[in-house]
């Protein structure tokens, strides 16, 4: 190894050396300080190149940073450790603009040679911009808020094509329509192919749509295990009719939405986590949010139920089912999903946001990327709770014409805002039903806060409602044991009319809910997106009833039956013919059925389907099923099972089958 060359105490003295025409604890002149600075790097770079091992050297413990040339306020900093044999005097040398810091204040009695310091390039650290924090410096006055005019001018009546659908199996084909289904049998023969080329899977629009309808029988009739729907006591006939075991384990398996060629990796521009439901999921949004929306809507938290290892797996506490995925839906009073999004870590990314669109809060930009379908300058109203409200959001969305009401924490008013706490109302022995409300002007929109004490307190903010008029609302009194009336703020009223629309649709999934186990998580997002279609349909139809006055509704478990059996048996798609069919035969069919429930009439979309409806020839004489016929015949439908009267005289078949 090459002799290690330390500086002697003369080059030692150049360091300190004060320049001419300089004084003590005075900075330097920019050219005497950059003539001294590019001597010393001059100094400890030859020394650097002649030995370089020296960058190896333990003997200093921090590192000595060579500043620019061109800089005068850069300092030589050298901190050597304690060392009785290899300890230089510097105590006496007089006051620079260097700083020389020795950890020992020990000084040798003779100079001793110092060795030359490591030189380590500092690496240069990425500098992230800071997020400027919101301003909340608002004057929050005690006052009365005046609401402003709040009439709604948006258009809530469906029309066509909604209008022109009269089975339930139409309500449900038009979220799931032709283009989605082959698109899904496209993909789920590719990732057949990719996953085993030498036995593909030819999925076919006629077997998808088998599947969706055991998928929705399974809702009705769940059970341990997937199999016993095949078995031969416990099984239902319909699905054993539809598909064999072989055939929907096989299609199960291979299902798929996305071609996986085109993932890009972990770590790469253009990453995203949903990317094998994605197409999926952006089909439905824009059917949903097509649909002409009601005046009240809401924004909350949904649950995909699932304890599966997976890092989109959420944990809410507070909901009924605490572990799975978590959906930010909207919502109306009634529970009709219009928009949704599935929360995937990535929701305050900047580039989901429109140049037109204002960086709030990560909360706060859910609402407006949920609330981007929703018209301008109609005067919606929009709910939800404390993780999104901010003033700042009331504000953006009043001046696009959209009004909100929230819950929200106290924190977020700002500091001017003076509400007493739960402890301060609790000593000054406010009466249950207590309330206050404040003002205040956030970016030239009015906004009001109102507090009010229940069995706790609480906070809302709102763009179009206050305080006033109050009204009485029934609460349970401990000591008394009965119920008592105290007043609440007019905000309270409005808030529990029109909020619950997300837990509405929970309520309506947790009645039938597909409960299929699989190992891809995407699949059991699959599943949930099916529940939640199948609830948007039978609520379109109720709204659709609403409209033509008819009182009759039909029930959800109703409704989900009629799909999955028309599914189960009609064939590709359903033939549409030109003017409107005589409803004779499906109105006396359909009494027939509310009379007696338990006759097996196919639906009207597989009567009509005009697929593999054969006459075959039967050993017993049955009814003719023709409403207004009084034979019988031997002529059965192959596909129908229905017996029907097909000779010289008489064709029920054919009328049967119109």
């Amino acid at each position: 190894m090459s002799r290690r060359k330390n500086l002697n105490s003369d080059d030692i003295q150049q360091f300190f050396e004060i320049p001419s025409g300089s004084e003590d604890d005075l900075e330097l002149s920019d050219e005497d300080s950059d003539e001294d600075l590019i001597r010393i790097q001059d100094l400890v770079l030859n020394e650097v190149e002649t030995c370089p091992e020296v960058l190896q050297d333990d003997f200093f413990d921090e590192n000595v940073s060579i500043p620019s040339p061109r800089s005068s306020s850069s300092m030589l900093v050298i901190q050597p450790t304690s060392s009785s044999s290899n300890t230089a005097n510097v105590a006496s040398q007089p006051s620079t603009s260097r700083q020389v810091n020795p950890r020992s204040s020990r000084v040798a009695s003779r100079p001793q040679a110092v060795p030359t310091p490591r030189i380590i390039s500092p690496s240069p650290q990425p500098v992230r911009p800071a997020r400027p924090k919101p301003k909340r410096e608002y004057i929050w006055r005690k006052m009365d808020f005046q609401p402003p005019d709040t009439t709604f001018t948006g258009i809530d009546v469906l029309e066509q094509p909604y209008t022109t659908f009269e089975t339930p199996l139409q309500y449900f084909l038009h979220f799931f329509d032709d283009d989605l289904l082959d698109h899904i049998a496209e993909e789920s023969t590719k990732y057949s192919i990719q996953k085993d080329c030498s036995k593909p899977v030819l999925v076919t629009k006629t077997e998808l749509k088998n599947y969706l309808g055991i998928c929705l029988l399974l809702g009705l009739e769940p059970q341990p295990n997937i199999r016993m729907l095949w078995n031969s006591i416990l099984g239902i006939p319909l699905i054993i009719e539809t598909m064999t075991l072989g055939n929907f384990e096989k299609l199960r398996s291979v299902i798929h939405f996305n071609d996986n060629i085109n993932y890009k990796p972990r770590g790469e521009p253009g990453h995203d986590r949903l990317f094998r439901i994605r197409p999926l999921l952006e089909t439905l949004r824009k059917k949903c949010q097509a649909v002409p929306k009601r005046e009240t809507l809401s924004v909350d938290e949904q649950m995909c139920a699932t304890k599966a290892c997976n890092f989109l797996r959420q944990y809410l506490p507070n909901k009924p089912h605490k572990w799975g995925y978590k959906l930010l839906v909207l919502c109306d009073d009634k529970g009709f999903a219009y928009d949704f999004e599935i929360y995937s870590g990535a929701e305050n990314d900047p580039e989901l946001r429109l140049p037109d669109e204002c960086d709030l809060v990560a909360s706060s930009n859910i609402v407006v990327r949920l609330c981007r379908s929703v018209p301008r300058n109609q005067n919606y109203k929009i709910f939800f709770d404390n993780y999104y409200t901010s003033p700042e959001l009331i504000s953006y969305l009043a001046k696009k014409g959209i009004h909100t009401l929230g819950t929200v924490n106290k924190g977020r008013m700002g500091m001017t805002l003076k509400m007493p706490s739960q402890k301060e109302l609790t000593a000054a022995k406010r009466p249950r039903g207590y309330s206050e409300g404040w003002v205040a002007t956030v970016d030239a929109v009015p906004v009001s806060a109102v507090l009010w004490l229940d069995s706790k307190s609480v906070v809302l903010a709102s763009s179009f409602v206050g305080e006033q008029p109050k009204y009485k609302v029934k609460r349970f009194c401990k000591k008394r044991k009965q119920y008592t009336e105290v007043n609440a703020p007019n905000i309270i009223g409005h808030y529990n009319r029109h909020m619950g629309g997300v837990d509405l649709l929970d309520s309506f999934i947790g009645k039938h809910k597909i409960k299929m186990r699989r190992r891809k998580w995407y699949m059991r997002k699959f599943y949930h997106l099916l529940d939640v279609m199948l609830i948007n349909s039978w609520l379109l139809k109720r709204q659709v009833e609403t409209q033509r006055e008819n009182t009759k509704m039909m029930k959800l478990r109703e409704f989900r039956l009629e799909v999955a059996k028309a599914l189960c048996w009609c064939g590709p798609s359903i033939i549409k013919k030109r003017g409107r069919p005589s409803s004779f035969v499906s109105d006396i069919l359909d009494e027939r059925i509310k009379r007696k429930p338990k006759l097996n009439v196919p639906p009207k979309d597989v009567r009509t389907d005009g697929m593999e409806h054969f006459p075959i020839w039967s050993n017993i004489r049955k009814r003719c099923k023709l409403p207004a016929c009084k034979g019988k015949s031997f002529v059965i439908c192959k596909k129908c099972n229905q017996a029907l009267c097909l000779n010289k005289d008489k064709n029920c078949f054919l009328s049967f089958h119109k």
